[in-house]
């Protein structure tokens, strides 16, 4: 069954600190692949790891996609082929929507705040019963049109002032577990202090100013933040600064060029503190430019791909059998979290009706349901998750070792009791 698919483009008292979270994502992200780069996996075992067939019927219901799309310096070209294969797998093996087949309509943004509105009014012009979103650095333009009109959004890594205020939002990820984690393996590891290296964007060290000195505090750690310019070729006078306060532990947050400069300047210092940084850290090259590549940093992760977990076999089987050879990326993993979390948030409460309506009860009303790649967590939108915000759906969040090329083993959890309490 070939998935129901209309492409339109459209035309070019939460504390102030997480308003711009989304960029962590947008604005430190690449469009290069985190994963293993290589084709879904699977083989003939992937009609038995999908399961069997459970065909939608009847009239089509109109869900709503929205993602960047392709520009001079952002393709989510990925993003929106993987949430195009979660439709049709769901249409074909989970009896799509509550029974009937999903017709997804999609809208790029071009990454301005006109196309992002101009999608939220072709979704309201569309009648669709909802939208999800992956990651995407315009989403607010969406969320002020549809979610107004009652329409619930689910986005997969969002967190801005918008997403995480705005009644009808949902938020399935732990947008703020790019800190909660590093804090939680310092409290593991009893690390006195941390320095987080972050490129100096606002998107990128306005949040960490703001929440990495609180969460490493819950801790019982101390967190300084060094932001250093985008493009800084050698970091070794910012890392031999940041050395005068002795920290016992490194935190890079950035896009893949930053944290390879960062890394090599604390390698190239000869400091052999613990080193953890962000999965998008990991970038085409995989480490090529940094001596010994990433071999002993921690990442940082929102989703686990160990080789035999059930979640990562289906997400593999998905791509290889609905994908086209859709490669295994972070695009890729985002399009896929986003919108195979919207389908099991609304058939996890099995809504007899399917309109806006009966679809946001059914996402306020669900059990706990596994997180896509999610290694085993749950996911709940009932507003009890994290006391930051309502509408976040997951206290999820991993740490894993990298291999020198940045090939991730042993994720796990941490335990994150605590960390996320903010003063005030």
């Amino acid at each position: 069954m070939r998935v129901l698919t209309k492409r339109r483009r459209g035309r070019l008292a939460i504390p102030a600190a997480l308003a711009a979270i989304s960029l962590i994502a947008a604005g430190c992200g690449s469009d290069d692949d985190s994963g293993d780069g290589g084709s879904g996996g699977g083989g003939s075992d992937a009609a038995d790891v999908l399961g069997e067939e459970n065909a939608a019927s009847g009239d089509p219901v109109k869900v709503g996609w929205t993602s960047t799309g392709q520009t001079q310096a952002i393709d989510t070209s990925d993003e929106i082929a993987a949430a195009e294969a979660v439709v049709a797998y769901a249409n074909e093996r989970l009896g799509g929507l509550a029974g009937r087949p999903i017709e997804l309509v999609i809208c790029t943004d071009d990454n301005t705040p006109a196309g992002a509105q101009a999608c939220g009014n072709e979704f309201i012009g569309e009648d669709v019963v909802g939208v999800a979103a992956g990651t995407s650095g315009q989403i607010d333009g969406v969320l002020t049109v549809v979610a107004p009109a009652g329409i619930p959004a689910g986005v997969n890594l969002v967190s801005s002032q918008v997403a995480l205020s705005t009644p009808n939002v949902f938020v399935w990820s732990n947008p703020v577990s790019a800190y909660g984690v590093p804090a939680a393996y310092a409290r593991e590891e009893s690390l006195a202090s941390a320095a987080v290296v972050v490129i100096d964007v606002p998107g990128a060290s306005g949040p960490a100013k703001a929440l990495a000195p609180a969460f490493w505090g819950n801790a019982d750690s101390e967190a300084t933040v060094v932001p250093i310019a985008p493009g800084t070729p050698d970091m070794t006078p910012q890392i031999q600064s940041a050395e005068n306060d002795s920290p016992e532990m490194y935190y890079i947050l950035g896009d893949p060029t930053f944290c390879s400069s960062a890394i090599k300047a604390i390698k190239t210092l000869g400091i052999d503190t613990p080193i953890v940084a962000l999965d998008r850290c990991i970038g085409e090259d995989k480490g090529a430019s940094i001596p010994g590549g990433f071999e002993g940093v921690q990442i940082v992760t929102q989703s686990v791909q160990e080789p035999d977990d059930e979640e990562y076999l289906l997400y593999q089987a998905v791509l290889e059998t609905y994908g086209d050879d859709l490669a295994l990326s972070s695009q890729a993993i985002s399009g896929y979290q986003g919108m195979l979390s919207f389908v099991r948030a609304v058939n996890a409460s099995e809504p007899a009706e399917l309109d806006a309506a009966s679809v946001l009860a059914a996402i306020k009303e669900m059990p706990p349901t596994p997180y896509p790649l999610g290694g085993g967590a749950d996911f709940q939108c009932n507003g009890q998750a994290l006391s930051l915000s309502p509408n976040i759906c997951s206290t999820a969040g991993f740490i894993a070792d990298s291999s020198s090329t940045g090939e991730l083993s042993n994720f796990r959890v941490l335990d994150t009791e605590g960390i996320y309490e903010l003063g005030g």
